[in-house]
């Protein structure tokens, strides 16, 4: 969209279209449309009862078919009525009268206020676009992580902490640390319930119970549930927005989690341990560049993503006595917060499709330093009754002569190397390609993908 303001519609449009069926303005309108539809359902059982049958099926029809010029349409009324719901509502019976059914047009609404719509409309965007978007690309994500991480259980690199050579670890090992961080986070968004109210103008069901009379909790209950969402009894004008925040914080940290694995991975990249695939120009001066594009995209994305959601889930647990209306323009920005996660997600597993490990540069790594044997002899030493950790320490990190500075120690310490000294990194890496296993097959096992 070359007009567009935002990246999201413009330069990413192609990467994040499937979100526009939730978020987009004819998404919302048509998502109010269906529970003003599913609401007269529920009122034409008592009320028009020889007429339900007829009309859900007209009212179904209405939704379905709900499209561009029906958007313009709604649109237009809104000029008038400088209300949004209002609009829906006066189109909708406006198309009651067209399919015949006019006489059923006051009932439309009767006993709701307009966020007894629009709560419910925004919860099941969020919960369609969650389960048909944004968890199948994690999972997507996912996959190609612990696949990745399963091919390079037995891949020795050096582990660093505060960027220094530690240790040996697999490299497979380290993706899986992260795979199995993601899918924690896929099961905490999953075991989210998007809640919905339909209370009337300040929570007390007034209006409804001049239309149902006792039965109007109960009418409450059957329309929010019918819609595959959480019945919330005790509200203000607006539903708490305690379990869409839930959502949205889970979301946050996913996206965190994510940028975590851009950061390592960028870093791997950078000491030449992987490294991506040639495609396109890397640079208009300097031919040789083949740069982690992707990784860097994803990583900016993703941390826009986690502050937009982690703003939008604390600002929106708060409003004004019953209410106000900042929270309607920041609930505008859903879409945009999952935009921002999505074009991230994509490009992460982008970089994974390309990514090649440098096994042999791996080893070079390993071998410029051997000082990340020294706790294995430090530990296999004390297990033999003698302390080398000063001894250890006074070596320094590495240098090409560091092994056989190791081994002198040890016998002047009376300790015999081909005993304490592993013959190679791959001696010292633990339970590291075990770990890569176990996380795949929980992945595969729970069929938290494909």
């Amino acid at each position: 969209m070359r007009g567009a303001i935002s990246p999201v519609d413009g330069r990413y449009g192609p990467l994040v279209s499937e979100l526009q069926s939730y978020f987009s303005e004819e998404a919302l309108i048509r998502y109010r449309l269906r529970v003003e539809s599913e609401y007269l359902k529920l009122v034409a059982e008592r009320f028009a009862p020889r007429l339900l049958e007829r009309l859900s099926a007209r009212l179904d029809e209405i939704v379905s078919r709900f499209n561009e010029s029906g958007v313009e349409a709604v649109k237009a009324i809104e000029a008038e009525t400088r209300h949004d719901v209002e609009a829906v509502v006066r189109f909708l019976r406006k198309r009651l009268d067209e399919e015949g059914l006019g006489e059923v047009g006051h009932l439309v609404h009767i006993g709701l206020t307009s966020e007894d719509v629009n709560n419910l409309a925004h919860s099941l965007a969020l919960r369609d676009a969650i389960s048909t978007v944004i968890t199948p690309a994690l999972e997507k994500l996912l996959q190609d992580l612990v696949e990745t991480a399963y091919r390079e259980r037995f891949t020795v690199i050096v582990a660093r902490t505060h960027g220094r050579p530690a240790v040996p670890t697999t490299l497979g090992k380290e993706l899986a640390v992260h795979a199995y961080r993601l899918l924690t986070c896929l099961r905490h968004i999953g075991e989210v319930r998007l809640p919905g109210k339909v209370s009337g103008a300040v929570g007390t069901y007034a209006g409804l119970m001049e239309v149902f009379g006792s039965d109007a909790l109960d009418v409450s209950r059957r329309l929010v549930e019918s819609l595959g969402l959480v019945h919330w009894l005790a509200t203000k004008q607006v539903i708490p927005h305690d379990d869409v925040s839930r959502l949205l914080y889970e979301l946050s940290v996913a996206s965190m989690v994510l940028v975590d694995l851009c950061r390592d991975l960028w870093l791997l990249t950078m000491l030449g341990l992987v490294y991506p695939r040639p495609r396109g120009v890397g640079s208009t001066t300097m031919p040789q560049k083949s740069n982690p594009v992707e990784l860097e995209n994803a990583e900016g994305n993703l941390e826009i993503a986690s502050n937009m959601l982690s703003f939008l889930a604390s600002r929106l647990l708060v409003s004004r006595l019953q209410r106000d209306l900042s929270d309607s323009t920041i609930k505008r920005n859903y879409g945009v917060a999952l935009a921002h996660l999505l074009i991230g997600v994509k490009n992460l597993s982008t970089y994974l499709e390309r990514m090649e490990v440098d096994r042999g540069e791996a080893r070079r790594d390993l071998e410029r330093h051997p000082e990340v044997l020294a706790e294995a002899v430090q530990i296999r030493s004390r297990l033999r009754g003698v302390d080398l950790l000063d001894e250890l320490r006074a070596l320094g990190a590495g240098g090409a002569d560091y092994l056989n500075r190791v081994r002198e120690v040890l016998a002047t310490r009376g300790l015999q190397a081909s005993e304490i000294l592993p013959k190679s990194a791959d001696e010292y890496i633990g339970s590291a390609p075990l770990i890569a296993e176990l996380v795949y097959n929980l992945v595969m096992k729970n069929k938290i993908v494909g």
